[in-house]
């Protein structure tokens, strides 16, 4: 093996010179998100060099899924029984080490390390703003991705998918206006740049601009297959705005066909069916949805023994609450926490507040949820997938008639920002209950 240094500066670990050429262009695939594993195997009669296999570990351990994690793992310790000397292959693997042991605090702070070393770094500069993500640490991810964009040629292939990153973001931390302009950066760059389109798509949510982002999510996605990265989430959030538009026969068109044909029969793409199929029971309680759930309780079932991710386990755990899994939603509960994860008060209020939604107690389920949902962000996941917890708060506390409540979710919550029919419901639902109170207290007097 031999150290080469890459166009930015950045060791990597090869078996010839020739293979440099390789892993630039595996760089450039790992940040656009279309790293192809197939292909860097069999471009090599035996192993890919150590610095493609860096880069698998970390696409491996991106998808947040445990047997992909156990496989991250296997090219880990692969990787460690070579004993390389090369500092950044050390530092490297130290930190997917403890990605993969689950420590995604320290897996975070072993990549900034690399990057405060190595600021070229596009693969621990993308690792740093995945991990920021998963922690759900939003103040801490445009740093990294502002400072890289300075650092980096203007011609270089990665640029514009660090504004694509940047993009994402800033539009977490409320700056929409900055991140619309990153994404144009982004998408004028690389066109079919998905991260930057995605991003584009949280800052239309963002604004209430709910009929663009359907329209904009259509035309992107029209002519695109399978294969296109983030494809299922992409017409998750499509699904999202029709919901709010009141157009639920598209929303359950959406949910069969582009939500829940899967890439995977195993896949936490799961993800966003669980909470799409949720927040339609939510805001339409007189469709019968128990099918739906059952296909998906399928596909879930599995999950108790490959608990690994907070966000992850909270889908599992609704749908098994959803379908009257109670004990296996128990069950996941423990095994959350003899891994080791703290569930601090605000995480068990969520998760105990929707068991309790499912269970019809919505006093509880109310209280739980309205003291805890400003507190979500440990779990990871994005602003928009943590709606779900407001609005879940919102309609348990109208179902049991608890007008503070609602009225504390309705002032200080994210979805009453910006009118739609479904938002426009829920306002009227409110004032008809605050008329009711206030006339039953005219009585009493």
């Amino acid at each position: 093996m031999t150290v080469l240094t890459d166009s930015r500066g950045v060791p990597q670990l090869v078996e010839q010179p020739s293979d440099i050429a390789f892993v630039e262009s595996a760089i450039v695939q790992l940040v656009s998100m279309k790293l192809d594993h197939e292909r860097c195997r069999r471009s090599f009669r035996s192993a890919p060099p150590v610095a493609v296999q860096l880069m698998l570990a970390v696409d491996l351990l991106s998808s947040m899924e445990r047997p992909a994690a156990l496989r991250a793992a296997s090219i880990h310790a692969s990787l460690v029984e070579t004993d390389p000397v090369e500092p950044r292959t050390r530092a490297m693997l130290s930190a997917i080490g403890s990605w993969a042991a689950g420590d995604l605090v320290a897996a975070r702070n072993g990549f900034q390390g690399i990057v405060d070393t190595y600021p070229g770094d596009a693969v621990s500069i993308y690792t740093v703003h995945m991990l920021d993500f998963y922690l759900g640490d939003a103040p801490h991810m445009p740093a990294p991705t502002a400072k890289a964009i300075e650092v980096f040629a203007a011609d270089d292939p990665v640029i514009g998918y660090l504004n694509g990153l940047h993009a994402f973001a800033l539009e977490e931390n409320g700056q929409i206006t900055a991140a619309i302009e990153r994404c144009r950066i982004a998408l004028a760059h690389n066109p079919d740049d998905i991260y930057a389109m995605h991003a584009m798509v949280h800052c239309l949510y963002e604004t209430g601009r709910h009929d663009e982002g359907a329209r904009y999510i259509r035309e992107y996605m029209r002519g695109r297959d399978s294969s296109t990265p983030m494809r299922i989430h992409i017409w998750w959030h499509y699904a999202l705005f029709e919901l709010y538009a009141d157009n639920f026969q598209e929303v359950l068109a959406c949910y069969r066909v582009g939500i829940r044909r899967k890439t995977s029969l195993r896949s936490a793409e799961d993800l966003d069916a669980v909470t799409l199929l949720w927040r339609l029971a939510l805001v339409r309680p007189s469709l019968d949805l128990s099918a739906y759930w059952r296909s998906l309780y399928q596909d879930w079932e599995p999950y108790l023994e490959e608990s690994w991710y907070l966000f992850n386990d909270f889908h599992a755990y609704i749908t098994y609450c959803q379908v009257g899994e109670y004990g296996r939603a128990d069950s996941l509960m423990e095994a959350v926490r003899a891994r080791g994860e703290a569930m601090s008060e605000e995480m068990t209020d969520i998760f105990l507040g929707f068991r309790s939604f499912t269970t019809g107690d919505y006093e509880d389920a109310a209280t739980r949820l309205a003291r805890s949902f400003h507190h979500a962000f440990p779990m990871g996941g994005s602003n928009a997938q943590r709606d779900v917890i407001e609005l879940t708060a919102i309609e348990a506390a109208l179902r049991c008639q608890n007008h503070e409540v609602a009225r504390h979710i309705r002032d200080f919550g994210r979805i009453f920002r910006h009118q739609s029919p479904v938002v426009q419901e829920y306002e009227n639902r409110l004032a008809a209950l605050r008329t009711s109170e206030n006339h039953t207290q005219g009585v009493l007097k």
